[in-house]
């Protein structure tokens, strides 16, 4: 550990009691995404505090402060999401929104702001500069309150890292370092991403007993398009990892009238974007098939989805550098994880860092996910980040340099056009009365 790292450390062990009370405050104050009101003024006030300009109201909740060092060398990015996620039955949830920090977002907010309070006053010493950031709506929850937002024109994306690429928020960036809550130090080697799929069949309503016959079953072709998906799960390669789940949210109104309307929503998710589209392509096929079998319609609306996240070695292995060095602890390798992250629209433009802390105990999104080790939860990993940007920066910032010339797997204009994929919507009508 160099006398920098060292002294950051110190600080941060320092100043412990403001980071828990920070810790604490978020805790109790959980809101969904994009709906982050109360967060972001905090975050914003704290960051303020460290006399740095905060550039608010992005992406509606979004921050963005910026730390220079006055030096030549590659912009990182430390991060942490704003949003909760809604479980009412978990012990610190909203008693009116149901909104809580199931998931931890709270604590990665908490460990960039003790990062942000520690690094902002030796940038000088560093190359480059550190932008502090807090995104929303990392969750894709409340999708009827997103489609409104997209329909008001405020927001084009249901996931904040998704919007900030569009609005540019990370054009600058070289690299970014986000440390998540978990029960463990790890980094996944790549995620599945995902399509968002509601899918409405269209038929003709009739007396179930008196005339069924003159009815058209919207909810007999959501049960066929299901049955249809199922029998299609052998063909998907096992390296892809494809996993296509959802429900039935609307199956008819009445129990004696043959359903006009039935709705599914998908998520279809896959290793790479590639797979995500043929799997995608399956799925239509298949709840195409079921509206022409039954002489019905359908309307295929995607609401778009998240990149698959890749990770970068290079970066790993500074943080696992730094585990190492802090605490002899080892950074554990998960491999491929079939749940997803807007993370992954992010590591597909830049280098990224998505890693775990300890210190919480449960099942993630569950009521009993909560930090039962404060120092694992927030101290150990607010050390770990502050270590990382100075291990980037130091030396002329040169391992910042290295990484920032990585080669990026799409770029900006590649992934636009593929997240406009993931919106698009068709219908098609095979009605023949």
């Amino acid at each position: 550990m160099n006398d920098l790292q060292k002294k950051v450390v110190e600080d941060i062990e320092s100043k412990k009691a403001e980071i828990l009370s920070i810790a604490d405050f978020l805790l109790h104050n959980p809101e969904n995404g994009y709906k982050e009101f109360k967060t972001s003024a905090f975050v914003k006030s704290e960051l303020e505090k460290l006399g740095l300009q905060v550039r608010s109201d992005l992406a509606i909740t979004g921050l963005r402060a910026d730390a220079d060092s006055g030096k030549p060398g590659p912009k990182i990015a430390i991060m942490g999401e704003l949003d909760a996620l809604p479980v009412p039955s978990h012990p610190y949830a909203d008693k009116d929104t149901g909104a809580a920090h199931a998931c931890g977002h709270y604590a990665q907010l908490t460990m960039m702001l003790a990062a942000a309070k520690v690094l902002t006053p030796v940038i000088r010493e560093l190359s480059g500069s550190i932008a502090f950031i807090a995104v929303p709506a990392e969750k894709f929850q409340s999708l009827e309150y997103c489609r409104k937002l997209i329909a008001e024109g405020r927001i084009t994306y249901c996931g904040g890292k998704p919007e900030f690429i569009k609005l540019g928020v990370f054009d600058d960036i070289d690299m970014v370092l986000l440390i998540h809550a978990g029960h463990d130090t790890f980094t996944p080697e790549s995620y599945n991403g995902f399509c968002m799929k509601q899918i409405i069949f269209k038929g003709r309503a009739a007396h179930g007993g008196l005339s069924p016959w003159d009815g058209c079953n919207a909810a007999s072709m959501a049960r066929q398009a299901l049955n249809m998906i199922d029998s299609q799960r052998d063909t998907f390669k096992d390296q892809d990892s494809v996993r296509i789940h959802g429900i039935i949210s609307d199956g008819g109104n009445a129990v004696n009238v043959v359903p006009a309307r039935a709705e599914l929503e998908l998520q279809v998710r896959a290793k790479t974007p590639e797979a995500i589209k043929s799997a995608c392509a399956v799925v239509d096929r298949c709840v195409k098939a079921a509206a022409m079998a039954f002489g019905g319609g359908v309307q295929i609306n995607n609401l778009g989805g998240y990149m698959p996240y890749q990770s970068c070695a290079a970066l790993n292995r500074v943080h696992a550098d730094n585990l190492k060095e802090l605490c002899n602890g080892v950074l554990g390798n998960f491999g491929h994880r079939g749940s997803s992250t807007d993370m992954g629209d992010v590591s597909m433009l830049i280098p990224a860092l998505h890693a775990y802390s300890g210190g919480f105990s449960g099942s993630p999104h569950a009521r009993d996910f909560v930090a039962v080790d404060p120092e694992a939860a927030y101290i150990q990993g607010a050390k770990l980040l502050a270590m990382d940007a100075v291990s980037l920066l130091k030396d002329n910032a040169a391992k910042a340099e290295a990484i920032a010339k990585l080669p990026r797997i799409m770029d900006k204009k590649s992934y636009l056009e593929y997240k406009e994929l993931l919106s698009s919507s068709e219908e098609y009508n095979y009605d023949q009365a």
